[in-house]
């Protein structure tokens, strides 16, 4: 059995943070319910690039792919006085609930933390928002790379010429694994209070977070941060990426006086055992490394401990034989589209098998049911547009 067997989640978020803070819950066995427009559903279903189910023309998005598994979608319209009355009725027996819109926004329709903390004193309520709940920016529209940028990251991040946006979302993911984090210790007090509590969890506060140890660094030092030749940001011969010399890469991360002695032996440049840290010595190593292929370095390093691999592209990520032991990779056998390769649970609970992501409004008419909701009640409910069921949609098509 899974830690959170037994604890249902409503998910009321939306693209990035909340769906990846829902999909760590769920792979630790949390039955989470998704709560989508009937309409339109995650707006991550319409982002691009798709996977197209080439006998029929079919797509499905790649994100939604990866940030759903293992979890049920009811498609709800929450804002309709009797779509409210049935949300409501699904919080009763509620563990968590996460929601990502502006702050104040749940309070208007009638589903803030004080509506469902008088019908559910045990419900873990947290809102995961750009800016959070108070202070001058709560009300803000944004984005990762706004987050990025007034805490510091972007412009730490990059070349010595310009921030470059990193390939992932930091911000998101970093304020999706707090929610995650925030709603488990509450879990944990609940079993000591038996109350729930309110979370307000910032995406901004989350990219402040991970920036705090170069800030600190830099403040400490009393420096300004030098993009590009930092410490770990390329500041150091010992710790850097470096080209080879049939153009490929190769990260060599020698922080440690044992590593960069070894590869200063290896490569018959003792001379350079003092310079380890000093960006004055970066052109030195790079020249070193420009005297052979990427496959030669790996070959002639692969029994001298100095912490060097090489820079792949995603595409030879998923046959990483490492990666494969550890299960880390594993594929999705999505309906009407095969089996799907996607970067499985990151937590060691035996078996690792995943259901697929769920298609919108695919679990309506279950949950419903469970709620003593009958068939004619639920019909009559699809025909205003207050649900949507799979059924109905297959028909449709």
């Amino acid at each position: 059995m899974k830690p959170l067997a037994g604890i249902r989640v409503l998910d009321l978020s939306r693209l990035l943070p909340g769906p990846y803070a829902t999909m760590l819950l769920a792979d630790l066995g949390a039955e989470v319910i998704k709560i989508e427009s009937p309409m339109l559903g995650d707006y991550v279903r319409l982002t691009p690039p798709f996977i197209t189910q080439p006998e029929t023309g079919a797509t499905i998005s790649g994100h939604f792919v990866m940030l759903n598994r293992n979890k049920k979608s009811v498609a709800l319209n929450f804002r309709n006085a009797r779509g409210k009355e049935i949300f409501l009725r699904l919080a009763r027996d509620a563990d968590i609930l996460i929601e990502s819109y502006r702050a104040g926004a749940t309070d208007k329709w009638g589903i803030g933390y004080a509506m469902l903390r008088a019908i559910n004193p045990r419900l873990v309520y947290c809102s995961l928002s750009g800016y959070g709940q108070s202070g001058p920016y709560a009300n803000r529209a944004g984005h990762d790379l706004n987050y990025l940028a007034l805490s510091g990251l972007l412009a730490a991040n990059g070349t010595v010429h310009a921030p470059v946006p990193p390939v992932v979302q930091i911000a998101d993911l970093s304020g999706g694994m707090l929610a995650a984090i925030g709603c488990l210790a509450a879990i944990v007090q609940r079993a000591q209070t038996g109350a729930g509590m309110f979370l307000d969890i910032s995406l901004f506060d989350g990219a402040l977070s991970w920036a705090g140890a170069v800030l600190g660094a830099a403040h400490a030092a009393g420096k300004k941060i030098a993009r590009g030749k930092m410490e770990l940001n390329g500041g150091m011969a010992c710790y850097n990426v470096y080209a080879t010399r049939d153009d490929q890469f190769i990260t060599f991360a020698a922080i440690e006086p044992n590593f960069w002695n070894a590869f200063c032996q290896a490569v018959a440049r003792e001379d350079l055992m003092a310079r380890a840290y000093e960006y004055d010595a970066v052109a030195e190593v790079a020249a070193i490394f420009k005297t052979k292929s990427r496959a030669e370095w790996l070959t002639f390093f692969e029994t001298i401990d100095a912490c060097i691999e090489p820079v792949r592209e995603f595409s030879d990520v998923f046959s990483d034989p490492h990666i494969r032991h550890r299960q880390l990779i594993s594929e999705l056998n999505v309906p009407g589209f095969g089996k799907i390769p996607q970067v499985g649970s990151v937590f060691v609970f035996g078996e690792k098998n995943s259901a697929p992501p769920p298609q919108l409004g695919e679990h309506t008419r279950e949950v419903l049911q469970k709620l003593a909701l009958d068939d004619a009640e639920i019909e009559r409910l699809e025909k205003a547009g207050v649900i949507k069921t799979l059924a109905t949609r297959e028909k449709k098509e």
